[in-house]
């Protein structure tokens, strides 16, 4: 069980615990010291309380005290155990291209009698041609993996590395496929809303088997990983790095293919396999048929039923296809702030029970105590509050800028409304979808939301939808769409000054826009006219010049023809 904190510094509270023990004890004996000289034998049997009572009573109290403070500390230090398969919403896709360099890649057996390098740098151009609108970020891998090319969309900077890819870019020794894979992690934005994937190009050769924990790692992380191997399975002869040794090479498909399969049964956990809401690792031959059909399939949600389609058909059918909306599962390590501080209270409150209750009436009090607070746990009042919790952590996780979070628990709170029938809760965490989605500039996905928003939302809710709407359609230059969300935002709360402003700016520039319009069309119809007249005048003003220019020219040559003469 791997426990980890996310604010470490607060276990320096825990520092006081035993001194604080030591000080409980030498107390409670003190005070058992000083009721034992009050009480002798002749008023023991009529005390109420007896010595060593009062020593168990109040160390009691202390240690679960004691006990409380522990809770609390462990609460605030953000401990967490345990993994929980957690939904994730996504909208378009980021690729991370990893590109094995290492001299295994230059054995020229891949078709064409291309070397296997340069096999996957055209492969990667072909797929590039598919993938418009999807960024991308360039991963070097040999002896240690290098971020070439971070996260973009000008595709002019990934083409530059694909023509020099070699294995002289990188003096690291050795194959490290794990290492590249860890680099392409991090090359994607943790706060980005794109469902990210790994395209890594290699023959499977490597030298420290860190590929398969690197696939574990990514699949945990919610990603796919997508292994597309080039080269020959019948060895071919290379020359290493150092010039001089020969070694034999191949396409290691059946190592990695086990390699895949193993990591996918460890990661499924039983459930049904599905590509496009699960992350999982996957070997494609290059030299396959509609090879490159199963690579875009990774990147765009093709229906099952266009399987009768020609590979050339669904590219061009899905390649400028918006991307669907995806779910994607990622795990993530169970926060148990929650119970800790609920165990915090419950010990402080026994810690009260045991001072103040003698033993006679303790277990009157406990079955009291259990029966009346204990249904409270099985009531409905549990599911609204375990809503409520959920979107107060994915507020806080908004605030600090911590937007996969936040997407991941306002649509998980989403799914639990509507299977409790709870349209109140559903605002609000569609509501705050929205503005997480508005914050990564994913407009469209943050519009649609804000559609889904009920007119029977609670005003506050409804009110910032068409307010959030209206900035959305005025940031696209929609002023009209504009205009309409502001208005019906001041029909919601008429006297919001902001409101009001922003109506005023979509009004404005409309008009403007409109009269931008006009003037684009009017001269070429009205002003023809005018423009003839202007032509003329300068036309004949041109030709007066021309002929005082010649007169003067002619009168020169007759003066100089005399002269000569």
């Amino acid at each position: 069980m791997n426990i980890t904190f996310l604010r470490p510094y607060f276990l320096w509270f825990l520092i006081v615990i035993p001194f604080a023990i030591f000080y409980l004890f030498d107390r409670c004996k003190k005070i058992k010291k000083i009721s034992s000289s009050f009480i002798n034998k002749e008023n023991y049997d009529v005390s109420i309380y007896k010595p060593d009572e009062i020593f168990i009573r109040l160390w009691l109290k202390g240690i679960f005290r004691l006990l409380a403070w522990v809770s609390l500390t462990l609460a605030l230090s953000g401990i967490s155990w345990g993994s929980v398969s957690t939904p994730v919403q996504k909208n378009g896709k980021s690729c991370a291209f990893v590109f094995d360099i290492s001299y295994s890649m230059m054995a020229e057996d891949a078709p064409n009698n291309l070397t296997r390098l340069k096999a996957s740098s055209e492969y990667a151009k072909m797929l590039m041609e598919y993938m418009d609108g999807i960024s991308i970020s360039c991963i070097l891998a040999k002896g240690d993996g290098v971020i070439a090319v971070p996260q973009t969309e000008d595709f002019a900077s990934v083409y530059s590395i694909l023509d020099i890819l070699s294995p002289e870019m990188m003096s690291s020794q050795g194959t490290s496929l794990g290492k590249g894979i860890e680099m392409a992690l991090k090359s994607f934005p943790s706060s980005s809303s794109k469902a990210p994937v790994i395209f890594l190009f290699t023959d499977g050769d490597e030298t420290d088997s860190l590929l398969q924990p690197a696939l574990n790692k990514a699949i945990r992380s919610g990603i796919s990983v997508v292994i597309i191997g080039f080269g020959s399975e019948r060895e071919t002869e290379i020359t290493a790095g150092d010039g001089e040794t020969v070694v034999k090479t191949a396409l290691r498909e059946d190592k990695i293919k086990n390699i895949c399969l193993e990591v996918n049964k460890k990661n499924q956990s039983g459930k049904d396999f599905s590509f496009i809401k699960t992350a999982h690792a996957k070997f494609i031959d290059a030299s396959e048929v509609s090879s490159a059909v199963k690579v875009i399939y990774e990147l765009r949600n093709i229906p099952q039923n266009v399987k009768q389609l020609t590979a050339h058909d669904i590219l061009n059918t899905f390649a400028n296809q918006e991307d669907m909306v995806t779910v994607s599962y990622e795990v993530q390590s169970v926060d148990r702030h929650s119970f800790f501080i609920i165990l915090a209270v419950i010990l402080f409150t026994l810690s009260l029970v045991v001072s103040e209750f003698s033993a006679k009436n303790f277990n009157i009090v406990s079955a009291s105590a259990v029966f009346v607070l204990v249904p409270l746990f099985f009531t409905s009042c549990s599911a609204n509050f375990k809503d409520a919790k959920n979107i107060l952590e994915s507020t806080w996780n908004w605030y600090q800028k911590d937007y996969n979070k936040a997407i991941s628990g306002f649509t998980e709170t989403i799914a639990d409304a509507e299977k409790n029938n709870d349209e109140l809760t559903k605002q609000y965490a569609l509501y705050g979808l929205s503005v997480t989605y508005l914050m990564q500039n994913e407009k469209n996905a943050s519009m649609e939301r804000l559609e889904q928003i009920s007119p029977d939302a609670p005003l506050k809710i409804k009110f910032a939808s068409y307010y959030n709407a209206g900035i959305i359609a005025q940031r696209e230059g929609d002023y009209e769409k504009a205009i309409n969300c502001f208005k019906l935002a001041l029909v919601v709360v008429p006297d919001d000054i902001n409101a009001k402003i922003n109506l005023e700016l979509s009004e404005v520039q409309e008009t403007q826009k409109a009269k931008e319009g006009m003037q684009e069309m009017i001269p070429a119809s009205e002003n023809k006219d005018n423009e003839s007249d202007i032509e003329k005048t300068i036309f004949n003003r041109m030709r007066e010049n021309d002929q005082k220019q010649w007169k003067n020219y002619e009168n020169q040559d007759r003066n100089n023809s005399v002269i000569d003469y």
